[in-house]
């Protein structure tokens, strides 16, 4: 395959995927239509099954394109410079802010759970990325209890699978959040406290106490 023939498949695989995951974030798996997949691309129905055998085969690699995006660049942060305490704060801030900055992010993890709950996928970009992570916060929580920041009464491999569930609950949760706690995290002032409630509930949680406490 020449050069510009290679270019130019890479280059409709990405449309395709781009015009997918619009698709998919405004209808779900069940409505979303392969047709308007296509037209949204600029290519054919038959192309886009060309490339991918069903539309469950293309959901699934737009989740894991999605995923692949957000935890590389969580991986990509530049913490070991930073106190523990400051490290982990900006750590789980910048998860919020993968939700804050991809409008379409939070429909495709709701759309994703029940995906993977009725399915069984391959292996994919969170499977093969989630013990990168976690080894990541657990070598913060780590520098912290060494520096007596930190008690090590919790298993540190747990913390980043809760704080994750509780960021991304943020925005896959919300009617659950209002119906619960009256906060409705859609407006940008309620959504600011939630943010800082949930961090501070995790740092409070690693925090050794005080000798006097």
């Amino acid at each position: 395959m020449s050069k510009s023939r290679h270019n130019s498949k890479v280059e409709t695989i990405r449309q395709i995927l781009l015009a997918a995951r619009q698709e998919f974030s405004e209808n779900g798996l069940d409505k979303a239509n392969v047709q308007k997949i296509a037209e949204r691309a600029g290519v054919t129905k038959q192309l886009v099954y060309h490339y991918y055998q069903s539309k469950e085969q293309l959901f699934s690699c737009v989740l894991d394109e999605t995923s692949d995006n957000a935890m590389t660049a969580i991986i990509a942060l530049e913490l070991n410079h930073l106190p523990a305490k400051e490290a982990l704060r900006v750590m789980i801030e910048h998860i919020f802010a993968i939700y804050e900055n991809d409008p379409e992010m939070a429909a495709l993890a709701t759309e994703g759970i029940r995906f993977h709950d009725n399915h069984t996928t391959p292996r994919n970009q969170l499977v093969e990325l989630g013990p990168t992570l976690t080894a990541r916060m657990r070598s913060i929580i780590e520098r912290g209890v060494q520096a007596g920041d930190f008690s090590d009464h919790l298993n540190p491999d747990l913390i980043f699978t809760t704080a994750s569930i509780m960021v991304s609950g943020t925005y896959t949760n919300r009617y659950v959040i209002e119906a619960l706690s009256g906060m409705d995290t859609r407006k940008a002032d309620q959504l600011d406290t939630w943010k800082e409630f949930t961090i501070n509930l995790i740092m409070s949680a690693l925090t050794k106490p005080s000798p006097d406490q």
